[in-house]
């Protein structure tokens, strides 16, 4: 097989689908993929092996994974990049599911329940995203019991995080949503930035407003008040917060993933 780009099928509309460059998953240094539980203490020889089993592409901004409706080939692993979870209603408004940053596994839900994506897949800047196909994923993870009780509670996790952010939609404001999301991407990034408390803000004002439930101009009322009331400071997608405890004291008080 050459890779899930051959596998892809267009079930949606207004999209095509753009292949990505081909490389193998065999590089020298160590891969992100190796922090997440599944992987960790794997000895040095069965690591090599699964580089050899997996197709390591290069996708850019707009590259669709799979489309709504697609029988899951495999499972994919972010070795580095941005992938959303989009979801769209006969209508063709979309919604932002969730947001997979590496390093993380994508496609897990479908592929262990052997269901269609109940997503489309659209990748969100340049990308470094392995392929482990499912007969070999299972040859070579089977036969042993130990990782796959890992990749189940990797799961189960991820399921409980779903339900609190579903939570955090019906039971918090606008506002509230916003202000957890900024000190949760704060917390992610702000390591980058020069100053602590800085960060610049990926997503665009519609994608957040699709993330958080609201509409772009919701999004821009909430920052306007939050930068008037002295909490955070705004230029563009450049975001400093001022005063954590006052965010903290608005936010919504459930698990918002970023």
């Amino acid at each position: 097989m050459s890779g899930p780009a051959s596998v892809h099928r267009k079930t949606s509309t207004g999209h095509a689908f753009m292949k990505a460059e081909k490389n193998s998953c065999s590089g020298p240094g160590p891969c992100p993929i190796q922090t997440l539980p599944p992987f960790q203490r794997m000895p040095q020889e069965q690591r090599r092996r699964l580089q050899q089993l997996m197709t390591t592409n290069i996708y850019q901004r707009g590259n669709i994974l799979f489309y709504t409706g697609n029988r899951p080939p495999g499972l994919y692993l972010i070795c580095s990049g941005r992938v959303k979870l989009v979801k769209e209603d006969p209508s063709g408004h979309s919604q932002i599911v969730r947001i997979v940053k590496a390093p993380d596994l994508l496609g897990g839900r479908a592929f262990f329940a052997e269901r269609p994506y109940a997503c489309s897949g659209h990748v969100m800047e340049k990308s470094e995203i392995c392929f482990l196909e499912k007969d070999r994923f299972w040859e070579f993870f089977g036969p042993d019991p130990e990782r796959l009780r890992l990749f189940i509670q990797n799961f189960a996790e991820k399921l409980g995080d779903a339900e609190e952010h579903m939570h955090c939609l019906t039971a918090c404001t606008v506002k509230a949503r916003i202000a957890r999301y900024l000190l949760a991407t704060c917390q992610n990034l702000s390591n980058a930035s020069a100053r602590k408390n800085e960060f610049f803000l990926q997503e665009t004002r519609i994608e957040l407003a699709q993330i958080i439930g609201t509409t772009p101009e919701g999004i821009s009322r909430a920052l306007a008040e939050f930068c008037s009331a002295g909490w955070i400071a705004v230029k563009d997608r450049h975001v400093c917060i001022n005063d954590e405890q006052h965010l903290h004291e608005a936010s919504c008080l459930h698990n918002l993933r970023d």
